[in-house]
């Protein structure tokens, strides 16, 4: 008889929901600096949003941002804290949608919600502009960030294709003596370091800030010089997947708006913003979109 009441009492608690714990919220975390790294501080990030929220939220950090996109479209990802350029992607593939972005004092302190993209090279090389760059292309082993990012390749590309150093649709590998993607903004830079390239195309506050000292130590940095930046990349934005309620889609958006407000250092332990706030989705992303347009490749090809 008690087995068949606990038998009884176990199918009602199921049914209403308490058997079994709800399944964890899924957060992607696009890779920016050392993968190991941005684990661990994005595991402690989705433990306070979890408590926030009542539901255990599990962090995941893909080995490439195109890898972020198809976890959003896939279903195996809920949220993803991601740059302009997947951010796209995704809302074309995902039905994804903006929730909140950075936004990042910039070297004068200028709190923005857009940012840089700098050309680095060594602090002793003799490139003294980017019309030195276009000049000795040929000569040159430039490292990327990667496809898909706006301030490591986009935005470069299309300065490029302003000067007129490139055509739209032109292949990069044409005009450099090679191409390669560092696949995060501390790795392309590493690849100067290593003397493995001459010139990368970053994000400013890899390298200006109060955050800098997220991705490389003062020791590195001074090994390094900013060539030429151009203006007007998004900053890194939090995205929901489509198929997210609303109800759940609010609730995490008030949640990264406490955490930014309640414990913005480790917020910034991730990738170095500290402040989160709401924008227009559009607006946000129009710069990227125009620079998209503008050198002419299909949004499949920066995925590649």
């Amino acid at each position: 008889m008690k087995t068949m009441i606990l038998t009884v009492v176990l199918m009602l608690a199921s049914a209403v929901g308490y058997a079994q714990p709800a399944d964890p919220i899924v957060f992607v975390f696009q890779r920016q600096k050392e993968p190991s790294k941005v684990q661990a501080d994005a595991d402690k990030l989705a433990a306070k949003l979890g408590e926030i929220v009542g539901r255990p939220v599990k962090a995941v950090v893909p080995t490439d941002y195109s890898a972020t996109v198809q976890a959003l479209r896939t279903g195996q990802a809920d949220f993803a804290y991601l740059s302009s350029m997947p951010f796209l992607l995704a809302r074309r593939d995902a039905g994804a949608s903006l929730l909140v972005v950075e936004q990042r004092p910039d070297h004068t302190g200028t709190p923005r919600t857009d940012y840089d993209s700098i050309i680095v090279v060594p602090a002793d090389s003799p490139l003294q502009s980017i019309d030195d760059l276009v000049a000795k292309s040929k000569e040159l082993r430039f490292c990327f960030t990667s496809p898909t990012s706006g301030s490591g390749y986009i935005m470069p590309y299309w300065r490029l294709v302003s000067m007129g150093a490139l055509q739209p649709r032109q292949d990069v590998r044409t005009i450099f003596k090679s191409v390669s993607f560092g696949g995060g903004y501390t790795q392309a830079l590493q690849e100067v370091l290593a003397g493995r390239a001459d010139v990368a195309a970053v994000s400013d506050y890899v390298l200006e800030g109060p955050n800098k000292d997220v991705y490389l130590k003062e020791a590195d940095r001074a090994k390094l010089r900013v060539l030429a930046r151009t203006g007007g990349v998004p900053t890194h934005l939090v995205a929901a997947a489509g198929r997210v309620s609303p109800e759940l889609r609010d609730q995490m958006k008030q949640a990264l708006l406490q955490v930014s407000k309640e414990d913005p250092e480790l917020l910034s332990a991730v990738y170095g913003a500290s402040v989160f706030v709401e924008t227009d989705e559009n607006k946000h992303v129009q710069r990227v979109v125009e620079a998209i347009e503008a050198i002419g490749l299909p949004i499949e090809n920066i995925a590649r």
